[in-house]
């Protein structure tokens, strides 16, 4: 593990919180570090919940099919988050495919390891509980968004929470850049990738965002929000 000590330290992602030396340290040495090709499967939706990961650096994308075979981007995961945590906390099949969007590390452990870990140690069962209970209200949130918010706003809403997750600060203010797309943004917020574009050309000329063909700089983020509600 000495290859990822230096980087996962004590607060250095969503199970390291606030955990003393002696926490920390329990935790990485029941860790594997494994690699992730761009494309490479973490899981696939429906497989049996057998081990948690850790974004060490990277970036993986969650989606899900339905019945009809249709596919929805349902999350992005950066450095310091946990991924299938909610199925393996509780102990029910992957809902969604995690793929890795770029060469991505990730600490990894198995759903015995992690149990153990858990009742082990009460600080990281603490922040085991604080992030599936944060993905929880994320969810109920962009359900509320669906159903009660105009598209504008959910737009709105989806861009200030890939900002927030996998944003890189640049000069004009915050940029979502490729491999996260449009038609991404699309899915996660139920419309067409066309009133998508349509939506980001008129923040355009409003000063709100600057555009490229494979990224989004966030310019107003504070009106953003305001739209946003």
């Amino acid at each position: 593990m000495d290859q990822v000590t230096h980087w996962m330290r004590p607060g250095a992602g969503a199970l390291f919180a606030g955990l003393d030396r002696e926490q920390a340290d329990a935790l990485l040495d029941a860790a594997s570090h494994r690699l992730f090709a761009e494309g490479a499967t973490l899981f696939h939706q429906g497989d049996a919940p057998a081990q948690l990961f850790q974004v060490n650096y990277g970036l993986v994308k969650l989606s899900r099919v339905n019945p009809e075979g249709g596919q929805t981007t349902l999350r992005f995961m950066g450095p310091g988050d946990l991924v299938g945590c909610v199925a393996v906390f509780q102990q029910f099949p992957f809902p969604a495919t995690a793929t890795a969007l770029k060469p991505t590390s990730v600490l990894c452990w198995g759903a015995g390891q992690i149990f153990d870990l858990l009742s082990r140690y009460p600080a990281v069962a603490n922040n085991a509980l604080r992030t599936v209970g944060d993905r929880a209200r994320e969810m109920v949130d962009r359900v509320s968004d669906m159903k009660d918010k105009c598209v504008e706003a959910r737009i709105a809403g989806i861009l200030l929470r890939l900002a927030d997750q996998i944003g890189r600060a640049c000069p004009a203010g915050v940029e979502v850049s490729f491999p996260v797309t449009r038609k991404d943004i699309a899915e996660m917020t139920g419309v067409t990738y066309f009133t998508v574009s349509r939506v980001l050309a008129g923040w355009r000329k409003r000063g709100l965002v600057q555009l490229g063909r494979t990224r989004i700089v966030i310019v107003e983020p504070q009106r953003l929000a305001q739209i946003a509600g």
